[in-house]
């Protein structure tokens, strides 16, 4: 087994190099505080949580038997650290293999290296990690073993001689950090996983910071991957005053990079909108907006993705933290600042003192440069928008002007192209056997592309119209990314065919 960190992009173009069985098939689980099927809808901001015991498994139909290759799972904090991995042609489990075991079990990403052959595939928990909850599982993924002549893979990658940190031959997306004062692009070196003719050409970054890519064909001599380096180099720290303003095109502003937690099993996501009220101390255009559902946990809240924002670090300048809330309640608010590997640094509440209208909070986090857990990669703000138990009603907060000062140790991201209004496109059925049908209650589309999962293009149109058909019928089934484009933006939307 391997221990990785997955980079998640939203372009088609960073997928992995097989399709990952679980996101057509079904879940199913022993209980369920969140659902089973969170586990397998490929978004990691959400998640399967069993009941609080040490026993309990999930389990993933893929509908038909497969040759199972790899396993991935993308533990929460509450892992297994004692699991085992079974693979069944019964649904009952009779008669199944155990594939994989472990009493060793770190939480984090389980990237396993299988053998077998089934149509169930079940991870069966014996004892967790921490007892005071159950198991809980962002993503359970499973891939096919590669055929050798389709297998369009690398065996390894590395820059200036150095091995690629978590390189994973499934993980086709990498940023690498430079040292201070680097200028010349690094030399990347890489081998096919298979022997010619199967080849790896790699294309150089013109300058720094700039991309390398790597463009792996198998011995099919059709099969094709693209592995992606970004080289960036570290800039020097230097005080900085941080502002999440929520405006387009400001880190923070993009509401897909803001997970949302402790909320109910269909929680409503947090949206970046207009601002409800200009009239007050806060006259920015659009603010974020979050809201904890009534009869839910104290604790329901929203967060930063890791690496959406800044990098930043503690230091003597960093004596308060600014936040506007505008709340229709009177109830504390937390704030929390965490690093990237999740230490949290800082967590305070206080209440607000209005309803409905803006008010300034102010947090003081003098003192935390000699925490812990500060270090060069404090990297995002979490926020519980309405700690109240109970909650008798839905109560929405807007969020606004997130502001403190820090020494700055990594630029912001590039921010992509989606637009939110995007997001009033809507695809149906989805999984289809035949069609997909793609609506929209107020915007043309210019343009539908849709690729496979080798980033082919497979079908391209032009609809100028606000509702557009796409014919699956000649697709093969699996998992296909579709890219809506209008004239305010673009979007891409995952599409299933059976």
């Amino acid at each position: 087994m391997k221990k990785i960190t997955l980079l998640f992009a939203l372009m088609v173009f960073g997928l992995m190099q097989s399709q990952n069985l679980a996101l057509s098939g079904t879940a199913s689980a022993s209980s369920e505080l969140n659902p089973a099927s969170n586990a397998i809808d490929g978004n990691t901001g959400t998640r399967w949580e069993s009941v609080h015991g040490d026993v309990a498994d999930i389990t993933i139909d893929l509908g038909s038997s497969y040759n199972i290759g790899q396993i991935l799972l993308n533990w929460e904090g509450a892992f297994a650290d004692d699991y085992e991995i079974l693979i069944s042609d019964d649904a009952t489990f009779t008669t199944a293999t155990v594939i994989y075991s472990t009493t060793t079990g770190d939480g984090g990403i389980d990237e396993i290296n299988v053998t077998g052959t089934g149509r169930y595939v079940r991870m069966n928990g014996k004892h967790r990690f921490l007892n005071a909850y159950g198991y809980s599982l962002y993503e359970f993924e499973i891939y096919e073993a590669a055929e050798p002549s389709t297998d369009a893979t690398l065996s390894n990658l590395t820059y200036n001689g150095t091995p690629v940190t978590d390189f994973s031959k499934n993980t086709l997306n990498y940023n690498v950090v430079l040292p201070q004062g680097s200028s010349a692009v690094p030399t990347v070196v890489a081998t096919a996983s298979q022997a010619a003719p199967a080849s790896a050409v790699i294309t150089d970054a013109a300058a720094l910071p700039g991309t390398t890519t790597v463009l792996v064909t198998a011995q099919d001599g059709t099969t094709t991957n693209t592995y992606t380096i970004y080289f960036s180099v570290q800039i020097t720290p230097m005080s900085y005053t941080f502002d999440m303003t929520f405006e387009s095109g400001t880190p923070g502003s993009e509401q897909t990079r803001w997970d949302v937690f402790e909320n109910g099993d269909n929680p409503p996501p947090f949206e970046v909108v207009a601002n409800p009220n200009t009239s007050g101390i806060n006259t920015s255009a659009s603010v974020g907006k979050f809201t904890s559902l009534a009869g839910e946990s104290e604790w329901a809240g929203c967060a930063t993705q890791h690496g959406s924002i800044w990098k930043w670090k503690m230091d003597a300048s960093s004596t308060t933290l600014t936040i506007d809330v505008y709340k229709p309640v009177i109830s504390d608010v937390m704030v929390k600042i965490v690093n990237s590997t999740n230490g949290t640094i800082y967590a305070v509440a206080q209440p607000n003192t209005k309803t409905d209208e803006w008010e300034t909070l102010t947090y003081d986090i003098s003192g935390l440069a000699s925490h812990g857990e500060n270090n060069d990669n404090v990297d995002t703000i979490v926020i519980h928008t309405d700690i109240k138990k109970p909650r008798a009603n839905d109560n929405v907060t807007y969020i606004d002007n997130i502001s403190w000062s820090a020494l700055i140790t990594g630029n912001a991201p590039v921010l992509s192209t989606e637009n939110i209004e995007l997001s009033t496109f809507k695809a149906y059925p989805n999984p289809t056997k035949n069609v997909w049908n793609i609506t929209s209650s107020d915007q043309n589309l210019d343009f539908v592309k849709v690729y496979d999962l080798s980033g082919k293009e497979v079908i391209s149109l032009k609809p100028n119209s606000k509702e557009a058909v796409i014919d699956a019928s000649s697709l093969n089934a699996g998992l296909y990314f579709a890219r809506l484009e209008s004239s305010t933006g673009t979007k891409t939307i995952k599409l299933i065919k059976k």
